[in-house]
């Protein structure tokens, strides 16, 4: 093999090299875009996650604290009427004693 040849071997060898080197290096980019491409996707389903269940959770604390208020209001319903009830009671024996005293007094 004569001097040439072995040069342009050597040279044809670092050609394919470096094409190999040059291939590996995009496909590097590559592979690096896609996961930080399936990165940013991750974060993204995260945070849809955690405000799905950041909303969820609200809503039923919401819930819960007007079925609570629903509650109170309804016990101060049945108590108001339970306190008119007693108050009209009173009052009927109330206006009773006051006219026995008033026909107590009528008559002296």
């Amino acid at each position: 093999m004569a001097k040439r040849e072995v040069l342009e071997g050597i040279r044809k060898a670092e050609s394919e090299v470096a094409q190999k080197v040059e291939k590996a290096k995009k496909e590097r980019e590559n592979l690096l875009a896609a996961a930080r491409q399936k990165a940013r996707e991750m974060v993204q389903a995260a945070e849809s996650d955690a405000e799905a269940k950041y909303k969820s959770e609200i809503e039923k604390v919401r819930a819960d604290l007007q079925h609570q208020l629903d509650k109170i209001k309804a016990d101060g319903d049945k108590n108001t009427a339970e306190a008119r009830t007693k108050a009209e009671m009173r009052m009927d024996a109330a206006v009773g004693k006051i006219l026995k005293e008033f026909e107590r007094l009528i008559d002296v």
